[in-house]
């Protein structure tokens, strides 16, 4: 393979996403659509957005979290601070890693965003089992083999990228939701300017 095969295959793979709005497939376009939705509700009612991924998926949500809250004005976090997830990880185990902080800090009218590329992390389905418990809007995006948990929650929306190529997983996932964030804040920048 050369660099522009890559870029070919990931081209073909964003493209082929599958998609499910609360257990039921979609058009990628549907997809975007309701994690569209989500944000605009979001802006509208001050709701907040957290962000949960592992390695990659991590730096992707860092990103992507401070992009919402500075062009959309969306309260937005991770809970990537090394201390935290030393004293989680210590305290409750790595499964809890997020689960713990995300339990005492969010609320039922947030957004949970779940990245995962294999969809197997323990420590990112234990917190969409428990936002779906708790009734949190939910996107989830996961990527390698169909089968895996995260593509098989219910969700407000599941993206499901196919590919077997972690680069692929990262930078479509990005894309995707990328996507979606400029063109909510490019049809929205006169009434929410960066700050």
């Amino acid at each position: 393979m050369n660099p522009t095969t890559w870029l070919e295959q990931l081209h073909q793979a964003i493209l082929s996403t599958r998609c499910r709005t609360n257990g039921q497939e979609v058009s990628l376009a549907d997809g975007m659509q309701t994690f569209d939705q989500l944000l605009r509700r979001a802006m509208t009612h001050q709701q907040r957005v957290w962000w949960v991924g592992n390695g990659g998926s991590a730096a992707l949500c860092a990103h992507l979290s401070q992009d919402i809250l500075n062009k959309l004005g969306i309260a937005s976090h991770t809970l990537t601070d090394a201390s935290l997830i030393t004293c989680m990880a210590n305290d409750f185990g790595y499964e809890s890693v997020y689960y713990r902080p995300l339990s005492v800090l969010a609320r039922p009218t947030d957004l949970l965003i779940a990245i995962s590329s294999s969809g197997r992390s323990e420590n990112i389905l234990r917190c969409v089992r428990w936002a779906q418990e708790q009734r949190l809007s939910l996107v989830t995006l996961s990527s390698m083999s169909e089968d895996n948990p995260l593509w098989q929650q219910q969700a407000d929306v599941a993206f499901y990228l196919p590919t077997h190529l972690y680069g692929h997983a990262e930078v479509g996932h990005e894309a995707l939701l990328h996507g979606v964030i400029e063109t909510v804040w490019l049809s929205t920048k006169d009434r929410h300017p960066p700050l």
